[in-house]
């Protein structure tokens, strides 16, 4: 069969099925999976070949991910990488080990070896879900954009666990030795390379004024870093993470995120393909109940492991979505169970079981994640345990919208479309509620409270929006904060004339929106009567 055929096969009947799941607002992840399943039952495919270019899918990804990811943010979020990372391989990992070990009658090194890639979540459908969502800046998206960056770190040990096993001659402080100094190794290039000669680069690209020139440098760049990652024996998607990363200081980033996001997109489907092709659709259907047993008790038992760790360090609603979001397999597992079946170490039945199974925890996830705010409702109701906890030191820079009402609701959108950092602020519970629900960052408070603005920040606040109609409320909100800070911006929405006489001499702006409306009413009219 050619490779043509094949190809319009694929891109058939994925939209075969895309196209009316979309109508169900069912995420295109899960027809490209079922595309691969059905394409490798009735087409020989070199699945190889077809994992090589769906790996392009997840570098890409991690490329974006890294530009949104500055080493100052990263630093910060070192507790989620190395803390909350490290006690889930750790503790999933042998949890899981010891269980196949009992289970399985395997011996314990290589069921350790299964219960870390059991341990490892799914980072190109969990991030690419949590970036389209806009939720990866939440508390629990950070925790799990921590887990997933350790993760992919701890498959490197698992790696040279496989290696150990199989040639009982390697040293293993010889390994470990030359991984870590592989590992600085490639930050060391990384770092000059995107501090010093990629800047230099794509600025003389930019200069041309060429679309297709720059475009090519950046997936020169991509392609080197993830090529030099690889060159120290370490994963193609570390080198670009770390890439991006650095490439975040310069002023190209939003364009470069810009022009790669299709690429990403349009490798990560193959990426999806290539799942798919891993499922032998006869052993499924003839074991699909015990694949079903397996797949959905490891997503229990693994969600169970990492609420129990995160519980520790956070909220209980927090901890809950942490880990239903990376309570299924991740894709670098089927790298493990290839080699684990290369050398037969495992039993080819039980691998396929645990293959299927992964791909089944795959295809919940976005489902999983669609729901994820009611599926936590049901554990915890307590809404106010997710509010965020300010901390002066925090925020910076930010504008504060006081009121979310439906004025509110759409200034709030407006600004996270922009990704104008905000914090909304309302006193009526069910307000803060819905904020809650659609995923904005949004506390419970009176605006009229000083040691709350100062908690709010007001005295580094870029502008403040007060969209309440009360105006003895907003009267006295407006007092407060020029107390506080007399020179932030301070925008209003009133139809009061009394208290424009304070706005005006407190050089407050005031919107007038019974005279908006009218304004608005009367352009429409002045171009309904031009046609």
């Amino acid at each position: 069969m050619s490779a043509t055929v094949i190809i319009l096969a694929v891109l058939f009947v994925s939209l075969l099925f895309n196209i009316p799941l979309s109508k169900f607002k069912i995420p295109p992840i899960i027809g490209y999976i079922i595309t691969g399943v059905l394409i490798t039952s009735t087409f020989h495919i070199e699945k190889e070949t077809i994992d090589h270019i769906a790996e392009f899918g997840i570098i890409f990804l991690m490329f974006l991910i890294g530009i949104e990811f500055s080493p100052d943010k990263l630093k910060r979020m070192k507790k989620e990488v190395f803390v909350y990372g490290t006690l889930e391989m750790l503790i999933v990992g042998v949890g899981f080990g010891f269980l196949a070990h009992y289970l399985f009658n395997i011996d314990l090194s290589i069921a350790l070896i299964v219960g870390g890639a059991l341990a490892l979540s799914s980072t190109a459908i969990v991030l690419k879900l949590l970036n389209e969502s806009r939720e990866i800046s939440k508390p629990y998206g950070s925790n799990s954009l921590g887990i997933l960056l350790f993760q992919d770190i701890a498959v490197i040990p698992i790696l040279i666990a496989i290696s150990i096993i199989v040639n009982k001659d390697l040293s293993l402080g010889d390994m470990i030795t030359q991984t870590i100094i592989g590992f600085l190794g490639l930050i060391a290039v990384i770092y000059i390379f995107g501090k010093y000669i990629a800047p230099f680069i794509i600025s003389k690209a930019v200069k041309t004024k060429s679309d297709e020139i720059f475009l090519s440098t950046v997936l020169l760049i991509v392609i080197a870093a993830s090529e030099a990652a690889h060159f120290f024996g370490l994963s193609y998607s570390l080198g670009a993470f770390l890439a991006g990363m650095i490439i975040s200081e310069t002023p190209f980033k939003y364009q470069i995120e810009a022009d790669l996001v299709p690429f990403r997109d349009l490798l990560l489907a193959v990426f999806f393909v290539s799942v798919g092709l891993s499922v032998d659709l006869d052993f499924t259907i003839a074991h699909l109940g015990t694949i079903l047993v397996y797949s959905f008790g490891i997503m229990i038992l693994k969600g169970l492991m990492i609420f129990g760790i995160l519980r520790i360090f956070n909220t209980k609603r927090i901890s809950l979505k942490t880990a239903f979001t990376l309570s299924q397999v991740g894709e670098f597992a089927f790298v493990i169970f290839a080699l684990l079946g290369k050398y037969e170490l495992v039993n080819n039945n039980l691998l396929q079981t645990l293959i299927v199974a992964v791909v089944i925890s795959m295809i919940a996830t976005p489902f999983v994640l669609k729901y994820l705010y009611k599926i936590v409702s049901i554990f915890d109701k307590n809404l106010k345990a997710e509010m965020p906890r300010l901390k002066p030191a925090e925020v910076d820079g930010h504008t504060i919208v006081v009121g979310y009402d439906k004025i509110g609701r759409r200034v709030c959108s407006k600004l996270t479309h922009q990704k104008i950092p905000y914090i909304a602020i309302d006193k009526q519970v069910e307000n803060v509620n819905i904020g809650i629900k659609k995923g904005d960052n949004i506390i419970f408070g009176n605006a009229s409270d000083k040691n709350l603005l100062e908690a709010l920040n007001i005295h580094n606040a870029k502008s403040v929006i007060i969209t309440t109609l009360n105006e003895i409320y907003t009267h006295l909100i407006t007092e407060n904060i020029l107390a506080l800070n007399p020179n932030v911006k301070i925008i209003v929405v009133s139809d009061d004339e009394i208290e424009k006489q304070f706005f005006k001499e407190n050089k407050i702006i005031v919107v007038d929106k019974n005279r908006e409306i009218a304004t608005k009413i009367m352009k429409l009219l002045e171009k309904i009567g031009e046609k």
